[in-house]
């Protein structure tokens, strides 16, 4: 068997691709490291940068504004336990992913995680559905901050209708949105903390006047366990697992965190226990004021108003404003690494993998995204079915997207696991809850059939799905060598390259390998590795 050798370098993680002596030649040939013009750039921010990226992408300024009214609609006095529900779901989505990434990080995010378990088709598929739900969160952000961006000149008297001014605030939305991905990884953490951080601070003042503001003492029958046991909670359920969306943005940043592995796999588990401690806190208080609100419109002015802070509503519109630009611009963030590292798999057009010489982003990535979020902007401000056909609709069918690349990491974490021999019993209990609560959320979204267009919408997600699946089906008829190594590239921790280098799995100091896996040569003993093409990769399932 040829032994095939994995070229590294010290910090980068998608650095070179193996050599093979037998690849291809001509137009089915892979894409070489020489048509990528630099990396990305490397150990440019700390856990609390990720910690930032993973905030600001779940965006909880604005689901403080709008999830508990959902709740209390769908859920009633059960809202409560329904953010406890969808919590304790979340916790463990984060804790199965973090399983990988203590071990393995990447530019790839959660594509590269279900590749580990499934195989190459596994990634495209999953870093697909990921891609379509930042994208879809990239352009309802924008519709969102255009409105209250709106909403806030109006409290100023400079708002208007006019469609000229509505497009102009397309524009200047995307603009900032996509400045802050294009100046750096650092510049935008330090963005998405600082604005995120007032977003929250002026929010939560009218949540804590709240709670002073009601008609006294504890109201209880929130707190009672009856409501576990009623259908509605665990329906309104659903939507508090949807507010955690994003999330799992932090391992998009495989690249640029310092330890990675450590600062990832620990901030991914910090913001969804930080989520759902905001929405814990603010949920109680909202539903004590609900009987005496119109929840058809916004109504944390209105509980501002009762709470005797209406001079606060100017600050609660840019404050909301300010967050759904950063929603934006984190999204955009995760979502050009998505398109970075397909296209240096060769899974993409290469021009998307380009990385700006200074700055060291993915530069045409980031515009593009930034493009999509303008044009469907655009359409969404002089279309006649209006803004809610592009926010509420588009918001739903983008969650989807990150259900699907939720559920196939979850199937795939335990067997990756287990085919690297670190699978352990508390690995199989947290991932298999993990399934099981996750496909209940999925199947609530069908049974009982929900109204139109509700009941169609899981469809158009499923139509854009075949579409990634038409292009992996290409590559691999095509271009099999690409078609291979989708997902592939990945930074194994210290710890976890020496575990597998003496067990076998890995490098040529013993010759052990699993299930007859050829062996991997380390050219460079602290380097990150790029285990590029799935068919000589002992780290992944080599049945496609």
């Amino acid at each position: 068997m040829t032994d095939k050798t994995i070229k590294t370098q010290t910090v980068h993680t998608s650095s070179a691709y193996a050599s093979r002596s037998d690849q291809s030649e001509g137009e089915n040939a892979p894409d070489t490291p020489a048509q990528f013009p630099g990396d990305l750039d490397t150990g440019t921010v700390g856990g609390l940068g990720a910690f930032a990226q993973g905030i600001a992408a779940s965006a909880p300024s604005v689901a403080l504004a709008s999830v508990p009214v959902g709740l209390y609609v769908a859920a009633g006095k059960g809202a409560f336990w329904a953010v406890v529900i969808g919590m304790f779901i979340a916790v463990l989505l984060a804790t199965t992913i973090a399983f990988q990434a203590r071990r393995t990080v990447s530019s790839g995010s959660l594509g590269t995680y279900a590749g580990n378990g499934l195989g190459p088709g596994a990634a495209f598929i999953s870093g697909w559905s990921l891609l379509f739900g930042y994208i879809g969160f990239a352009v309802t952000g924008t519709l969102g901050a255009v409105l209250y961006l709106n909403a806030f000149l109006d409290q100023l008297g400079l708002g208007s209708e006019q469609t000229w001014f509505r497009l102009l605030l397309v524009v200047l939305v995307v603009a900032v949105a996509v400045y802050s991905p294009l100046r750096g990884t650092s510049f935008t953490a330090r963005f998405e903390l600082i604005f995120e951080s007032f977003s929250l601070a002026v929010i939560l003042v009218v949540i804590v006047a709240a709670y002073f503001t009601g008609d006294g003492g504890i109201d209880t029958e929130q707190f009672s366990l009856s409501h576990l046991g009623e259908s509605s909670t665990l329906v309104a359920a659903v939507t508090a697992v949807g507010a955690y969306a994003g999330f799992e943005s932090v391992a998009s940043l495989g690249n640029e965190v310092r330890d990675a592995h450590r600062n990832i796999s620990r901030s991914l588990i910090r913001v969804v226990l930080l989520l759902g401690l905001l929405y814990l806190f603010s949920t109680y208080p909202q539903v004590l004021h609900f009987n005496d609100l119109d929840i058809d419109t916004a109504v944390l002015p209105q509980v501002a108003d009762s709470a005797g802070l209406s001079w606060i509503n100017v600050f609660v519109a840019a404050a909301v404003t300010i967050a759904m630009v950063v929603f934006v611009s984190a999204v955009t963030n995760s979502a050009s690494r998505s398109l970075y590292t397909f296209a240096r798999e060769g899974a993409l057009p290469s021009l998307l993998a380009r990385v700006d010489a200074v700055r060291r982003t993915p530069v045409n990535a980031v515009l593009f995204i930034g493009l999509l979020a303008l044009v469907f902007g655009i359409l969404a401000s002089v279309s006649s079915v209006g803004r809610l056909f592009f926010d509420v609709y588009g918001g739903y069918v983008a969650n989807w997207g990150f259900l699907g690349s939720y559920l196939l990491t979850v199937l795939a974490t335990p067997l990756w696991l287990r085919r690297i021999r670190a699978l352990r019993p508390v690995h199989v209990l947290v991932s298999g809850a993990a399934l099981i609560a996750l496909g209940y959320v999925i199947i609530s979204n069908f049974i009982p059939s929900p109204a139109w267009p509700y009941n169609v919408l899981p469809f158009v997600y499923l139509a854009v799905l075949a579409v990634g699946l038409g292009r992996y089906l290409y590559l691999k008829a095509r271009r099999p060598e690409v078609a291979a190594r989708i997902g592939s590239t990945q930074t194994l921790s210290d710890a976890e390259r020496e575990r597998l280098t003496v067990l076998g799995l890995l490098g040529d100091t013993l010759d052990r390998p699993l299930e007859e896996a050829p062996k991997v040569k380390l050219t460079n003993k602290n380097a990150g590795i790029d285990v590029s093409g799935a068919f000589d990769n002992p780290l992944r399932e080599k049945s496609e």
